[in-house]
């Protein structure tokens, strides 16, 4: 769950852009312990390289940067016998994708980094994963947590892939000061270190969660069996060093990740197609089916021989002299307050005549 500019690492593997729009991630748990996926049967991997939890038969909760992972593949995996479902929607807390329009930085992510994933069938014959309430009281500091994850199990990003555990604890939000420098950030987070960091004679490393982890669920038993307080979110080091980790609060998300019908991010069916009459003088459009459609800042863009010739509210494109003999696609997208998305391939290109 980190990433390493600075040190500062994401907890996921992949950073590809979607189509115009993507956010950023981080690995397996560093000083864990191997683990049976079947005492955690609810985990998923999501995408290329994020963990996730099954909180529905059909809905997945991973990080809200898990965006990336999700470019190069649609698909979840779930549980030790790995089922397979496609990712057909995806949500992000709306207050996330409200913070992360005034950044002007790629990480670390802002406040609230969660988002759900819908799923084309449900996942039958699998415990689903259960969310603290607040009156639970699992996300007070001294609070002993669980992490899980696959990713790297090494500090320079080595041994992923192999399922383990680790204990933590969640400490007061002071501890991590440097990280949560704003109420909003304290509100919506989770400040989580190995205690025995406290010792100073302890040489390490410690347990942590590091690249390839992000997403993963963060549990606490209140005495009624493992709860998700948090979703691993990011950290300045993978274990070697006395630094504290984030992760975002699931607590606080409780009723988004709950709520009967999200406000779901733009989603195309299919490729997009460019209808018309593809010659010199003549308009064409570019058509997409709408999973879900954008609200807002919806775009179309027209490409020729691989350029961009036009890019704005207008759907349609009207061919000039100069594109005789070159080839036409489209691809388009938007947003909603549940984050951006679009057509994730270009329209099959059509030779103007």
């Amino acid at each position: 769950m980190s990433y390493a500019p600075a040190v500062f690492r994401f907890l996921a593997v992949t950073v590809i852009a979607l189509g115009l729009w993507a956010p950023a991630q981080a690995s397996a748990v560093v000083d864990g312990t191997p683990a049976d996926l079947a005492d955690y049967p609810y985990f998923t991997v999501v995408g290329t390289g994020c963990g996730g939890a099954l909180i529905g038969p059909r809905r997945v909760l991973t990080a809200a940067h898990c965006v990336e992972s999700l470019n190069e593949s649609d698909k979840v995996r779930v549980g030790p016998r790995r089922i397979q479902r496609t990712i057909i929607l995806r949500a992000i807390l709306p207050l996330h994708v409200r913070e992360l329009a005034k950044m002007e930085r790629e990480f670390p992510p802002p406040a609230g980094d969660l988002m759900l994933l819908a799923l084309d069938r449900p996942v039958r014959g699998v415990p689903l994963a259960r969310i603290a309430a607040p009156a639970d009281g699992l996300t007070a500091p001294g609070t002993t947590v669980t992490t899980i994850g696959r990713g790297a199990a090494g500090s320079d990003g080595s041994g992923q892939g192999v399922f383990r555990s680790g204990t933590v604890q969640i400490q007061p939000a002071g501890i991590c000061a440097d990280q949560l420098s704003t109420p909003l950030l304290r509100d919506w987070s989770l400040c989580v270190r190995d205690p025995r960091m406290a010792d100073p004679d302890y040489p390490g490393p410690f347990v942590s969660a590091c690249f390839g982890d992000s997403g993963g669920p963060l549990l606490a038993d209140g005495g009624q069996g493992n709860r998700i307080v948090g979703v691993v979110s990011w950290g300045p080091s993978c274990g070697e060093e006395r630094d504290p980790e984030i992760y975002a609060n699931a607590v606080r998300g409780r009723s988004f990740a709950l709520r009967k019908r999200p406000i779901w991010a733009p989603q195309a069916i299919g490729r997009p197609r460019v209808v018309g009459r593809t010659r010199v003088g003549q308009t064409v459009r570019c058509r997409i089916r709408w999973r879900q459609r954008p609200t807002r800042k919806l775009a179309f863009n027209f490409v020729l021989d691989g350029r961009q010739v036009q890019s704005g509210p207008r759907v349609t494109y009207r061919i000039r002299p100069a594109d005789r003999g070159r080839r036409i696609s489209c691809d388009g997208g938007g947003e909603t307050a549940g984050g951006r998305g679009g057509s994730l391939q270009l329209a099959p290109a059509r030779l103007v005549r």
